[in-house]
């Protein structure tokens, strides 16, 4: 594996070695990026089960798989939790370069980005284009392919991410976890009128159940019983798809190794735009758990609608280093969660960072993923 110093690390953070043994307040913060899941959403059609009793008509006008108002509100307030703790550091003019914001291509994700932007820069009274819309129209991208970024799984693109996948299926582990689920998994199959052969299968309908339940419908009462346990192995699959550090490294560590080069950038003052004080990523459940997982942080469970996580670049200027903070806000209402990295802890030295998220950090991605495609065009 190639040293990260190919990425021109300064000397100044190489040499940074003094513990830090204090925490910081808000005015050390230097650079944020935050990975969220989009908000509420009606069911996708793809997930139905033969029994559901609930069809299109019961989600229109939104149709399948779009953002709910319910959905709508929680993106926005995501907004609002941002700017509560970044209020100081984005100060409350927006410029173009304060920010930049990606999204995968989801209407739902793609209306969760601008609604979390809305809540996030509210105009000036300079900014004020219209009286009667309290708005600013804020750019952003989004991925217009599906490899781009690795917002979405790599299954389609990554063959070693699948293979590796695959073994752990047929693994005894696996199989073990199946046979001890096997008659709940019989019960949800019977009466759902769909096989459930595989975890993939629990979460799928996992998926269509927290929708219809986030809608405020009435849940058949035997999904009702066992909703807990459907909820339950639905994390684990979302554990399993980030189980060993060769997939860790292929799903969120690509993601994880783009933070760390603009973390870098930014103690070189190389970062372009140099403004640039916030990036956005607007995804999916899957996109918040893999960069969980990257940094070892990741307890078995399906993030909410507009979860989201966030990693701080700070400045101490005591011991004149850069350091690392994580945070993850598990519910919009609820406060943020500071998060306790393996092997660090709570505020982490950038060089330490890096040391021990190296593992998860593919050097080469299209080599690594054995892939005919270059997934290398960052």
């Amino acid at each position: 594996m190639r040293p990260f110093s190919v990425w021109g690390l300064s000397l100044a953070v190489l040499l940074a070695t003094q513990v830090i043994c204090k925490d910081t307040d808000k005015d050390t913060i230097q650079l944020v990026h935050v990975f969220f899941r989009h908000g509420s959403r009606t069911p996708e059609k793809s997930h139905q089960y033969p029994t559901d009793p609930y069809g299109l008509k019961d989600f229109e006008p939104m149709g399948w798989g779009q953002l709910t108002n319910i959905g709508k509100q929680r993106a926005y307030k995501l907004g609002h939790l941002l700017r509560e703790r970044y209020d100081n550091f984005l100060g409350q003019i927006y410029t173009p370069d304060i920010v930049r914001a990606k999204s995968t291509d989801f209407d739902r994700t793609k209306m969760s980005a601008l609604l979390a932007l809305a809540g996030l820069f509210k105009p000036a009274p300079s900014q004020l284009w219209n009286e009667e819309v309290t708005w600013l129209p804020i750019p952003y991208e989004y991925d217009k392919g599906s490899y781009d970024f690795s917002l979405r799984r790599p299954l389609a693109y990554c063959p070693t991410y699948y293979k590796e996948l695959e073994s752990i299926y047929s693994s005894p582990e696996y199989l073990i976890v199946l046979k001890e689920h096997k008659k709940l998994l019989q019960y949800i199959a019977k009466n759902s009128g769909k096989p459930m052969n595989s975890l993939v299968d629990v979460f799928n309908i996992y998926q269509t159940l927290c929708s219809e339940k986030s809608l405020n419908l009435t849940l058949p009462e035997w999904a009702n019983t066992v909703y807990d346990d459907i909820e339950e192995l639905a994390g684990k699959q979302c554990e399993i798809e980030n189980s060993n550090d060769i997939l860790k490294k292929l799903n969120g560590g690509r993601m994880l190794g783009q933070v760390i080069k603009q973390m870098l950038a930014k103690t070189e003052n190389k970062l372009y735009p140099e403004q640039t004080k916030i990036f956005l990523y607007s995804g999916h459940e899957n996109n918040v758990i893999n960069i969980l997982a990257a940094l070892d942080v990741f307890k078995a469970h399906v993030p909410k609608f507009s979860a989201a996580v966030l990693i701080e670049l700070h400045y101490l200027k005591d011991s004149q280093q850069y350091a690392v903070k994580v945070f993850y806000s598990r519910d919009v209402d609820n406060s943020l969660e500071e998060q306790t990295l393996p092997g660090c802890g709570t505020l982490c030295p950038l060089t330490d960072f890096i040391r021990i998220t190296e593992k998860h950090v593919p050097q080469n991605y299209t080599l690594e993923c054995n892939s005919n495609i270059d997934l290398d065009f960052y």
